[in-house]
């Protein structure tokens, strides 16, 4: 009886407790898709090492002497059959002109060298003066002057002159348009012209321009 009884009447089930929520992370995840995305995308210059061009190699230096020790030695000829086929040894000229008698173009250079040349010596040069026509630039005069000593051993520039000349002869003293650099130069030629060479008596009246050179 008390067997049916139990079966019968049922005690209630006691209420579940709800699940407890996981705490969720402060910091939230990031889909891995995402952040290749972004990396693509990056506007790094491309020279420079990312994750998609570039890895890290571990390097391990080998010992001195042993670059070659994982590589079996091979006998290439016996120690006592060695033969060695060099050309025939040249014979080296005593001296550089004998080398060049063996030039195939025909030896061109036999006796360079050989002798001394014989340089003359070249005659002292003075003063060289020049003069033109104003008016045409025709040369009426051109010459070497060996007795022209200037003053000074100071190296002087070409200079130049003008002259007016009438029938009488010289016109006052020639005017310098171009300085030699040299003052006691161009006061030597100034006089040198109208005293030594006279260049009033020398040309027909006009004006003309007269050049002095070293």
């Amino acid at each position: 009886m008390l067997v049916w009884v139990a079966l019968i009447v049922q005690l209630p089930e006691p209420a579940q407790k709800p699940a407890r929520e996981a705490p969720r992370s402060p910091v939230g995840l990031v889909d891995p898709v995402v952040i290749e995305k972004t990396m693509l995308f990056d506007l790094t210059p491309l020279f420079l090492p990312t994750d998609f061009n570039s890895s890290r190699k571990v390097y391990v230096p080998r010992e001195p002497g042993s670059s070659f020790t994982g590589f079996a030695w091979r006998r290439l000829f016996a120690d006592s059959g060695l033969q060695l086929h060099l050309p025939a040894a040249e014979a080296v000229p005593e001296n550089p002109a004998e080398a060049l008698t063996d030039d195939p173009p025909g030896a061109p250079f036999v006796g360079f060298g050989r002798r001394d040349p014989n340089v003359e010596l070249l005659p002292p040069r003075g003063a060289y003066v020049e003069i033109a026509d104003a008016g045409t630039g025709r040369r009426v005069f051109g010459q070497p002057v060996a007795d022209a000593h200037p003053p000074s051993s100071a190296p002087w520039r070409p200079m130049e002159f003008i002259a007016a000349v009438d029938s009488a002869g010289l016109v006052g003293s020639v005017v310098p348009t171009v300085r030699s650099g040299v003052g006691d130069v161009d006061e030597y030629f100034g006089r040198y012209l109208a005293d030594t060479l006279r260049v009033g008596q020398r040309l027909a009246p006009g004006f003309y321009l007269i050049s002095v050179g070293p």
